[in-house]
């Protein structure tokens, strides 16, 4: 089991890594064009890539450990099975097995060749349920087949060619077998994909949400909270490469710093710009002060979005003056109590607030600023009769 537990573990570290370094970018893309986070759109691809590198790791791994790995090898092997069915005749000759004699078929579980072709149509399997997923249809079981069969060369020429040079000579057999049982392995999985895909929204029903969310014109919460996230981090950008070009400004004038950045992106520049953050101006979105006091609402916004990180600021600063006083050490610690607890507060409430489908996040409400979908002039506006 170890021989397949190793590549697939190794795949979900790669995937993590992937999914780390793309969940910013990929959240923007789906807020920017589709106004929402599509949660199963998310997890389909998700577990695709997991699927796609498992798949391959378990086609080549374990590799040799040098890269002249010739040395190691036999020089009569051959790496090259070119008889189709031959596993048939393999299972024969290791087992007593006899298609006429049903008490033989537990023999099956005792070949090494049996779990071979067993594994081998199992590897592809998942590849047919996600390729009748996005075909529907299920006369076009031909297209499966013919994909089944392409990536299941392109794993046996991994092999043949060593991992296309990687190493002096092949290490895997190249089996016409495979390409066989791979094969039939996405064609079952093309068939019986419907069994499994009835646990998931359709892909008609995923497009109808789309297109629901697509023509709201308000904002959704999620936006809404990407849009000061990405004000967040824009400040962090802007704040460290300024402390970069400075010598030692100390921790007071980092901090000063970070908020008159903060306040520029969050109040100088929607009123310049009309209602318009970096951050908005990403996730294709607008935002317009109820009462008309473009001023007023912004600011209120940014106070209320700066709170936790002024007590935050007041944490790092005070924790420089730590001593030998009872008294000062315990007021220090208070301000960090409360900097967490402000934080966790904040935290639970978006969380909560987003799980009960909430239309508007705390700083909006308060900030009495309302959010709407910026998808760029109406087609018929740039073309007039």
């Amino acid at each position: 089991m170890q021989v397949y537990a190793i590549p697939i573990f190794i795949a979900l570290l790669v995937c993590f890594f992937i999914a780390f370094l793309l969940t910013l970018p990929w959240t923007i893309y789906q807020y920017r064009k589709y106004g929402y986070f599509s949660f199963w759109k998310t997890l389909l691809i998700l577990s695709f890539i997991f699927y796609g590198l498992s798949a391959y790791f378990l086609v080549i791994f374990p590799i040799p450990s040098v890269r002249n790995n010739c040395v190691s090898i036999d020089p009569g092997a051959t790496f090259t099975q070119l008889r189709p069915f031959q596993f048939i005749q393999d299972i024969k000759r290791e087992t007593s097995f006899n298609w006429n004699v049903p008490s033989s078929y537990i023999d099956l579980l005792k070949a090494r060749p049996f779990f071979q072709m067993f594994f081998n149509v199992l590897l592809l399997f998942p590849l047919g349920v996600y390729l009748r997923y996005f075909f529907k249809k299920k006369v076009k079981w031909i297209y499966s087949a013919l994909i089944g069969f392409g990536v299941s060369l392109f794993f046996e020429t991994t092999q043949l060619t060593a991992l296309f040079g990687t190493f002096k000579c092949p290490y895997r057999v190249f089996d016409v077998d495979d390409l066989i049982t791979n094969t039939a392995g996405t064609v079952l999985g093309f068939l019986f994909a419907p069994i499994f895909l009835a646990l998931i929204p359709s892909r008609e029903t995923l497009n109808e949400q789309s297109r629901s969310i697509s023509n709201q014109k308000k904002a959704t919460f999620g936006a809404q909270l990407i849009e000061i996230i990405l004000n967040i981090i824009i400040t962090n950008v802007i704040t460290n490469f300024i402390l970069g070009l400075l010598k030692r400004p100390g921790i007071i004038a980092e901090e000063i710093l970070f908020a008159i950045i903060f306040f520029i992106l969050m109040v100088v520049i929607p009123v310049i710009w009309k209602g318009h953050t970096l951050g908005s101006k990403i996730v294709r979105m607008k935002l317009i002060p109820e009462k008309g006091n473009w001023l007023g609402s912004f600011s209120r916004r940014y106070i209320i979005v700066y709170v936790p990180f002024l007590f935050s600021a007041l944490s790092r600063i005070f924790s420089k003056y730590m001593s030998n006083d009872l008294l000062v050490n315990l007021f220090i610690i208070g301000i960090a109590f409360l900097s967490g607890l402000l934080w966790l507060i904040i935290i639970f409430h978006v969380l909560i607030r987003w799980i009960k489908k909430d239309k508007v996040p705390y700083f909006n409400r308060y900030g009495q600023i309302q959010t709407v979908r910026d998808t760029g002039p109406d087609p018929a506006s740039r073309h007039p009769k």
